[in-house]
């Protein structure tokens, strides 16, 4: 458990710090886009958001002295007090500085609150307020998972319905996309499907991707027309963009709180189509170019977002964004080498600012100057603190000893065994919340069968009492089924048969007439005699039921008293196995701050 919270506290610290990262990127990005305009080739404004996405999921960044995020460390280095320098063998940023001692020498509980490690320990010694970091990754971890919970759904429901369609079997549509496929040099398989209720053409799946038209495109959409939304549609299938997709719902669920980080994620989609249409546009001839921009006029008219999923890449996203491309369309020429070579120099430049962190401070610069005017030494400052730490040591160790020995008293006072073994087990006899709410899900599932049993039977009653014996016969077969009453009733409409032709043919006077009537007064006896049988049998089942119901109400009355008194009478015992269990935690907490200033303490250099 307490790996699975330290893995959740590094993930959320990973997390906060790349977005806060990538937040300066975003907005560098964005100036950049701003500032070059029109100028900026469309390829390289895409690659400069796929530099976002890069950045929002980077794990780790190296040092460096150009990175932007030098200018924010003198004011992360602003700290009053003594600090350490971090040893050589430390990484990561330095450690809090360790407080000076009271006045009485020894350490204040503003020195604990100094210790990183400690800090949380001491916060919940002091039974401090609401602990805002846990609350911050709790709130955290349900916007991640209603994010992938709600895109997951989208996307399940979508798919289900387009694996309920046919691909479209057409000699004109099969041909004009394999024409297309060549053109763009595209090996994979891709099957076309008309899509009810979709607002605009858009590629579905990635293993098996499908290109979705809605109804009335291809009436509406002469062959030259659609054969432009089928190159836009396998640029897409080229470029890989439905795989991206998914890594920018990734990105924008792990960072749903940050509202920069949804303006460039829509921004990027933005710059995407406009490179799909650029890779269009470089295998077109100049004179096909305007028919590219009237199809996606054309396809406007009927535009919707009714139908859209998070997962489909769509011919057209937005509307704000057809006047950006139709111009980007009509004004299309080939990238100069100025050009590239320019936007090469600004993603190199963001990269060397914003891919990387800032350098820690140098080992001569590390000390700084205390309150106090007399500047304390380094190795005085380090055998201040590893006194200091000694003595909150020997403090814990003796609470830890005094919390042991009152769960040792409970343990045998309450004749708990084993306890080193079973941790927080329930002692012999305990009942556990798992136990009573087993108890309590048997006694609603007998309720429901008992309740089921008592209508079914009452119900027959009535039909008995309502409609006659005559009537119940056709319908207990179906609401309580019976072999041996189903076999009545085949003879029974057998002979009932075979009477109405002996009394058409001899009539109901012969000899034979009246052996079967007979036959059939027996036979209607014993079904008559199966009916009652039944409800008998049925109002035997329910009675059970209801024992049974009745037996487990009592149980379950019985463990909730019985629960309720054990918690009462152990609860003392876990309290303060819990106190013991946090103490020893401060106490290795300090015993792993000390060995780290020992061993900074050997290793830090002399002074000239």
């Amino acid at each position: 458990m307490n790996g699975a919270v330290q893995f959740i506290e590094a993930i959320f610290d990973w997390m906060w710090k790349s977005s806060l990262y990538a937040s300066v990127l975003i907005l560098l990005v964005f100036f950049a886009q701003f500032a070059f305009g029109n100028w900026l080739p469309v390829r390289w404004r895409y690659l400069l958001g796929l530099l976002v996405v890069l950045r929002l999921i980077l794990p780790a960044a190296p040092e460096s002295t150009w990175s932007i995020f030098n200018l924010l460390k003198p004011f992360a280095s602003m700290n009053p007090g003594i600090t350490r320098s971090p040893g050589p063998a430390t990484s990561g940023p330095p450690s809090p500085p360790l407080g000076v001692r009271g006045s009485d020498g020894q350490a204040t509980q503003a020195d604990i609150s100094r210790l990183p490690g400690l800090a949380s320990s001491a916060a919940k010694e002091e039974g401090a307020g609401i602990d805002w970091m846990t609350a911050g990754q709790v709130a955290w971890l349900v916007g991640v998972a209603g994010s992938f919970l709600f895109v997951g759904w989208q996307h399940a429901r979508f798919a289900h319905r387009v694996r309920s369609l046919r691909p479209w079997q057409d000699d004109r549509v099969c041909s004009l996309l394999c024409d297309c496929k060549e053109l763009m040099n595209v090996r994979r398989e891709v099957v076309v499907v008309i899509a009810s209720g979709l607002g605009t053409p858009a590629l579905f799946g990635f293993r098996k991707p499908r290109l979705l038209l809605p109804e009335g495109t291809l009436g509406k959409l002469n062959d030259g027309e659609l054969r432009m939304v089928f190159l836009h549609e396998l640029a897409h299938v080229r470029r890989g963009d439905i795989l991206l997709n998914w890594v920018m719902i990734f990105v924008r669920a792990l960072h749903w709180f940050n509202p920069l980080v949804w303006l460039a994620m829509k921004r990027l989609r933005a710059d995407r189509e406009l490179v799909c249409d650029a890779m269009v546009m470089s295998h077109l001839a100049a004179d096909d170019r305007h028919v590219y921009g009237n199809t996606l006029i054309k396809l406007l008219d009927d535009f919707s977002g009714a139908g859209s999923c998070p997962s489909l890449v769509p011919v057209i996203n937005n509307k704000s964004e057809i006047k950006r491309r139709v111009t980007m369309i009509a004004k299309f020429k080939s990238t100069g080498r100025v050009a590239v070579l320019a936007s090469a120099a600004v993603v190199v430049a963001l990269c060397g600012f914003t891919f990387t962190r800032a350098a820690d401070l140098k080992t001569s610069k590390a000390i700084t100057k205390t309150s106090d005017p007399d500047n304390i030494p380094a190795r005085q400052t380090a055998r201040l603190g590893i006194e200091f730490l000694n003595e909150k040591l020997e403090t814990q160790e003796a609470e830890v000893r005094k919390a042991q020995a009152e769960v040792d008293r409970l343990r045998i006072a309450l004749k708990i065994s084993d306890v080193s073994d079973i941790g927080d087990a329930a002692p012999p006899g305990f009942l556990t919340p798992e136990s009573v709410r087993r108890l309590e899900g048997e006694r609603i599932t007998a309720q429901a069968d008992y309740a089921g049993k008592n209508e079914l039977l009452e119900s027959l009653k009535r039909i008995k009492n309502d409609k006659g014996v005559s009537e119940l016969r056709k319908v207990i077969p179906t609401a309580a089924p019976d072999a041996l009453l189903s076999r009545l009733l085949e003879d029974l409409a057998s002979t009932e048969v075979t009477l109405a032709r002996q009394a058409a043919t001899h009539g109901p006077d012969h000899p034979e007439s009246k052996a079967v009537a007979a036959m059939q007064l027996d036979l209607s006896k014993k079904v008559d005699e199966r009916v009652e049988g039944i409800l008998d049998g049925l109002t035997l089942r329910a009675q059970a039921s209801r024992a049974q119901l009745e037996s487990l109400g009592k149980a379950v009355a019985e463990a909730k008293t019985r629960d309720a008194e054990m918690s009462a009478q152990f609860r003392p015992y876990f309290s303060a196995k819990r106190e013991l269990e946090n103490l020893q935690k401060v106490r290795d907490a300090v015993k792993l701050r000390l060995i780290q200033e020992q061993v900074d303490a050997a290793f830090a250099p002399t002074k000239p």
